[in-house]
């Protein structure tokens, strides 16, 4: 069987508000969430993807591409907490990658970050290339989980990246960040 090819067609890449996807795109996006990542993506990592701006890229009625940006709590060393975009379920249709699609939609994101914050955090596995092609630094420092307990150590956390549009904002990549805790993975 030869490589799978697709017509080229015009994508719809749209940047809407959490409050303004119906019950059937979030009925999309996780297919398409479940698709791209299989057991890996639970009912937590769905809601962290909720609360506030979406890109998603469709090709007619099917959603192919997905990454949102939510505002989280965040205290870089011993500055304040303050709040930065977390990106959230970047995903692309697993018969649509190697397209551009992911880079698209992500450079849509971005686009929506700078205008909002001027830090944004991610936590990934296996793609820092991919983010660090896109202007994103892997974090040096520690992280930890601020929990009602107090503030937790999360071990080695290699997957934690930065994306800086304002470096004056966090100079020091080694220094310890803190979260605020939630349901499921705290980053």
């Amino acid at each position: 069987m030869g490589p799978q090819t697709h017509t080229l067609t015009v994508v719809d890449v749209v940047i809407v508000e959490s409050a303004q996807i119906d019950a059937a795109t979030r009925l999309g996006l996780r297919t398409l969430w479940d698709r791209a990542f299989g057991d890996r993506f639970s009912d937590d990592d769905a809601e962290h993807a909720y609360g506030g701006v979406h890109v998603l890229t469709r090709d007619g009625d099917r959603l192919i591409s997905h990454a949102s940006a939510v505002p989280r709590r965040i205290k870089f060393g011993e500055q304040q907490w303050r709040t930065a975009g977390y990106v959230e379920a970047v995903a692309t249709d697993p018969e649509r990658q190697g397209e551009g699609m992911g880079r698209r939609t992500m450079d849509k994101l971005q686009g929506e970050i700078s205008s909002r914050w001027p830090v944004a955090l991610l936590s990934t596995g296996r793609a820092t290339g991919f983010y660090e092609l896109l202007g994103w630094e892997k974090w040096r420092g520690l992280s930890y989980t601020q929990t009602t307990s107090g503030v937790v150590p999360d071990g080695d956390h290699g997957g934690l990246m930065i994306l800086r549009l304002d470096p004056s904002v966090v100079p020091d990549l080694s220094v310890g960040v803190t979260c605020e805790d939630r349901p499921g993975d705290a980053w």
